[in-house]
């Protein structure tokens, strides 16, 4: 007699087809956030619509919103995910609960469905929008960052209710908007009450059980130089100028260098499940004005990366804001011009981590449902940032990353997901919600 995992197992093999046609259906809306989101298409909103129908066929009962950003910053201003300036018309999230027979433990499958820009159709070999499955992978924009996990986590929860298979315990089920942009989507859903006991969020992780992410910092590193012609003999720095701002911005960079390498001997940026230290990545630079001038302004923007350990008074990452002011700061001490212009960094974001201990039930639970799926219950990091702070900490849902994919495609041209991956991340989902559940 097969037990109820190997029942659910075999189905979700014998429904590959269904998943990959699920996600091919979320591919083909071009859900692209946008960084003025008074720019956003349809497709969010389109997206949202699809899943609600299918919700709603499931027995869900469903809540479809467009958030008030600006209501949420003045609310939550300080806190993570609380970003100025986001905006929300035409670009809901959904939410949605089927409720258990009564008695049983809650679980919350959650994730987003905006994606960022594909980029230059030139580096594309498919259309981003038209999914294309080929070799056994299926190629998009968002097969992997993550609307994979979505058609995975309902595909999962399709499956469960055809196989007629009581739940104590109540689904919520919640897709968001904004995710790439800062948090703010998850921010309204947790603010509009969507909790539960445990959480799934399946951003992609290769099926690994990641109860742990990063938080980020993105900054502004401003450098005032002094313009002048670039092909003339200068006057001293302290006269009249020039002073080259692209020549101090290398001295920043070399101090970022510096830093970095004290961060990866550093145990408080160190974590056993993480695979590198937390680093300062610098991802756009700016300088000058003329091609014949000396930049008169240059300006780096860094992604810099911190721990749940390390987090401020706020469950932020103030405390990592200063280390790095601090150190900038010092840089500029080793410069006669930088110690009277000394470069200033703003802030543009803090979005936020969280860590759900390796005895939590839930993640018990959860490793053995990975692990009667074939999948390995070893736990990892996730490198990235990911929502699952918002829901953890501020929705006291504890909530892990689980999702197909390998996370290294996130973002990129070409981006594919294995069906092999997408049905093992629906097993183990199932199984999962029907071990918790019931």
């Amino acid at each position: 007699m097969p037990s109820m995992e190997e029942i659910i197992a075999a189905r979700v093999e014998a429904t590959a087809d269904r998943i990959v046609e699920t996600l091919s259906d979320l591919v083909a809306f071009p859900s692209i956030v946008k960084s003025n989101p008074r720019d956003a298409g349809p497709g969010e909103r389109d997206c949202q619509l699809y899943l609600q129908k299918r919700l709603e066929a499931l027995g869900f009962s469903t809540d479809l919103w467009d958030p008030d950003g600006p209501a949420l910053y003045e609310k939550y201003k300080g806190r993570a995910g609380a970003n100025k300036g986001r905006t929300f018309e035409g670009r809901p999230n959904l939410g949605g609960v089927l409720k258990g027979t009564g008695g049983g433990r809650s679980i919350m499958l959650t994730g987003h469905i905006d994606v960022v820009p594909p980029g230059a159709a030139s580096h594309w070999t498919t259309d981003p929008f038209q999914p294309v499955l080929k070799d056994g992978f299926l190629h998009g924009r968002g097969t992997v960052d993550m609307k994979g996990g979505v058609a995975c986590m309902l595909m999962a929860l399709e499956i469960l209710k055809e196989l007629d298979i009581p739940l104590s315990g109540d689904v919520v089920f919640t897709t968001v908007v904004d995710e790439e942009i800062g948090g703010m989507g998850s921010l309204a859903m947790v603010d509009r009450g969507f909790h539960a006991d445990a959480g799934i969020m399946t951003e992609p992780t290769a099926n690994k059980i990641a109860p742990l992410c990063h938080g980020i910092l993105w900054g502004r590193i401003i450098i005032d130089g002094i313009g002048g012609h670039a092909e003339l003999t200068p006057n001293a720095w302290y006269s009249s100028g020039p002073v080259d701002a692209v020549q101090l911005c290398r001295q920043i960079l070399d101090g970022i260098d510096i830093l970095n390498r004290r961060w990866m001997f550093d145990p408080k940026k160190n974590h056993p499940l993480m695979d590198l230290p937390n680093q300062i990545i610098v991802t756009q630079m700016s300088a000058g004005e003329h091609p014949s001038s000396m930049a008169g302004r240059g300006e780096i923007i860094i992604d810099a990366q911190y721990l749940p350990s390390e987090h401020d008074e706020f469950k932020l990452g103030g405390n990592v804001k200063r280390e790095i002011e601090e150190h900038i700061a010092n840089v500029c001490q080793a410069d006669p011009y930088l110690r009277q212009h000394p470069a200033r960094v703003e802030w543009i974001l803090d979005a936020d981590c969280a860590e759900i201990p390796s005895d939590n039930p839930f993640v018990g639970v959860f490793q053995q449902a990975v692990k009667q799926a074939n999948l390995s219950p070893v736990l990892s990091g996730f490198g990235a940032h990911s929502d699952i702070g918002l829901p953890t900490g501020l929705g006291n849902t504890p909530t892990v990353n689980f999702g197909p994919g390998d996370p290294a495609q996130a973002h990129q041209p070409n981006e594919r997901v294995s069906v092999r991956d997408l049905v093992d991340c629906t097993k183990a989902i199932a199984i999962a919600v029907q071990k918790w559940c019931r």
